[in-house]
């Protein structure tokens, strides 16, 4: 009797500490949707446990989204999930000092010690600091690079049976484009040749691409964050994605220590021959060589640059070759004259030698709106996280909503970007002309008679935030003008030489949230890769 008493007296008093502790979040719910927004609490539940999966939870989120009103909070334990797919929305939050961080989710990233996840003075600290390695400057004076690495996918897409003709596996083509980005990152931020674009025997590519299939696992399922549980309940994946950081970590430190030995004997020989420069103008504009100089100032040390240097050489790697591949599927699967456009222009603005240079590329206007829509409708980065370090205030909402410290905001980019109230009734379709309204517009000029079928008075509304391929606000991309830089290059060589066409529809794509965005279904998604000579001839 005594027991049974102090048992429910025990659990009272649990119940009234954890209510205490949720007093905030349940403020937020119910300033946010009222009485539906609390009632709605274990629906939410359900849904976000049965689809707690990176092949399942972007298809889900798109599908049950509409059902809701949004923004929405879930309550997860003492904390709050803050869903958010509205450009006003996204602008408080990318704005806000409170917002500035990544959440503990995202410790589950196999690459969690460089900028990528730094966090608060930290963070501030390493992006003064690496900042000027990715000066507009420093970016052009790269085109060489780009050209070349170009020039050697042209030639294994010329050369390799597997990439042209009338049955190119998409899977194929993503394979090379990935290897060729991860040369250019691996030449422009560590200086090295890898010879990625012909072969990689390594499999260095894959085991990047892996990691990332891993973390994304590790993301939504942040147990498997404490390696004891990892190791008990997913061996395999655990065994696996040990090898694979070992192998790039490897891979990444031989180069950087190599490096930085060759740096410092470069700069005693220097010191030695007065008035003379010990360093070539190439090496100088090196990623790591720049940062070498904060480690002789002590303000980095060999290992803190090989994390800076395995971040960089990731994030550029797969966000840009990502990008590139979903450009070409949206140009093959498109039966509009899209690609006429585009090859019309490269041809009147390229010189015949086809090298392509930072002037031609700023003439190359329908390009840029080609570029922005493919960004638009696959996001690269479907779903960013934020950490509120402390209470803030979501603006731009009628009725005050306080979001509580310690809360995980959800910024779905991939759903905003596609959203009829931001892009009318053509929002997932693809449309580059769009774009070029948009502009026109912007300079003044009437758009009335554009052929994109989108009322004007939708454009004149758009919010500036409602297109964030490279995120934006307080913790934008470092990268931005570099990796823009690279997908054009690279398209514009492919565009120039082969012709793309596909007979699969961009509607049947099954979105997988891999921390970038991938396919359920890409070993169905078959190309025509045909040299214009040949595809000429076929007509």
């Amino acid at each position: 009797m005594h027991l049974s008493v102090a048992l429910w007296a025990c659990g009272a008093l649990l119940a009234v500490l954890l209510t205490w502790q949720q007093r905030k979040c349940w403020r937020l719910i119910w300033q946010l949707n009222g009485w539906r927004g609390v009632v709605q609490q274990p629906l939410l539940w359900i849904l976000l446990c049965v689809n707690l999966h990176p092949n399942s939870i972007l298809e889900k989120v798109t599908q049950y989204r509409e059902y809701f009103k949004r923004p929405m909070a879930v309550l997860v334990g003492t904390r709050v999930l803050l869903y958010i797919d509205d450009p006003a929305g996204m602008e408080c939050v990318l704005n806000a000092p409170e917002c500035l961080d990544k959440t503990f989710l995202q410790d589950g990233f196999f690459v969690r010690r460089g900028l990528l996840h730094a966090r608060g003075q930290r963070w501030k600290l390493r992006r003064k600091q690496l900042n000027p390695a990715f000066s507009h400057n420093i970016v052009a004076s790269f085109f060489d690079v780009f050209n070349s690495v170009g020039n050697q996918i042209i030639e294994q897409f010329a050369s390799q049976p597997n990439l042209h003709g009338k049955a190119v596996k998409f899977t194929d083509a993503e394979d090379l484009l990935s290897r060729a980005v991860l040369e250019v990152s691996c030449l422009t931020i560590m200086g090295t040749p890898t010879h990625f674009t012909q072969i990689d025997d390594a499999h260095i590519a894959h085991s990047y691409k892996r990691l990332l299939e891993i973390s994304a696992v590790r993301v939504v399922k942040p147990w498997l964050q404490i390696d004891l549980l990892h190791r008990l309940l997913a061996p395999e994946l655990y065994e696996e994605s040990r090898k694979c950081c070992q192998l790039l970590a490897d891979f990444v430190g031989g180069i950087v220590r190599t490096k930085h030995r060759n740096w410092r004997l470069r700069d005693a020989v220097g010191a030695e021959k007065s008035g003379e420069d010990s360093s070539s103008g190439w090496q100088r504009r090196i990623f790591i060589e720049q940062i070498f100089q904060l480690a002789a100032n002590g303000e980095m040390t060999l290992e803190e640059i090989m994390d800076e240097a395995q971040s960089m050489v990731l994030v550029s790697f797969e966000t840009v070759s990502n990008s590139i591949t979903m450009a070409l599927l949206c140009l093959a699967a498109n039966k509009g004259d899209c690609q006429r456009r585009l090859l019309a222009e490269i041809r009147a603005l390229v010189p015949d030698s086809g090298q392509v240079g930072l002037e031609q590329l700023q003439q190359l206007r329908y390009l840029d709106a080609f570029v922005s829509e493919s960004l638009r409708l696959l996001a690269t980065v479907p779903m960013n996280l934020r950490h509120v370090s402390r209470d803030f205030q979501l603006a731009g909402r009628e009725r005050e909503a306080i979001v509580p410290q310690n809360s995980i905001v959800v910024l779905d980019t991939f759903n905003m970007q596609r959203d009829e109230r931001w892009w009318g009734a053509t929002a997932k379709q693809f449309d580059p002309q769009r774009f070029l309204d948009q502009d026109q517009q912007a300079k003044g000029q009437d758009a009335a008679g554009s052929g994109s079928g989108e009322p004007r008075r939708q454009r004149d509304r758009r919010h500036s935030y409602s297109f964030l391929p490279f995120s934006s606000g307080l913790r934008s991309c470092i990268g931005r003008r570099y990796g823009l830089f690279i997908m054009k290059v690279f398209l514009v060589k492919l565009i120039s030489n082969f012709d793309f066409q596909s007979d699969f529809e961009l509607e049947k794509l099954q979105f997988v949230e891999n921390i970038s965005l991938k396919f359920k279904n890409a070993d169905d998604i078959l190309l025509t890769i045909q040299p214009h000579n040949q595809s000429k001839d076929s007509t």
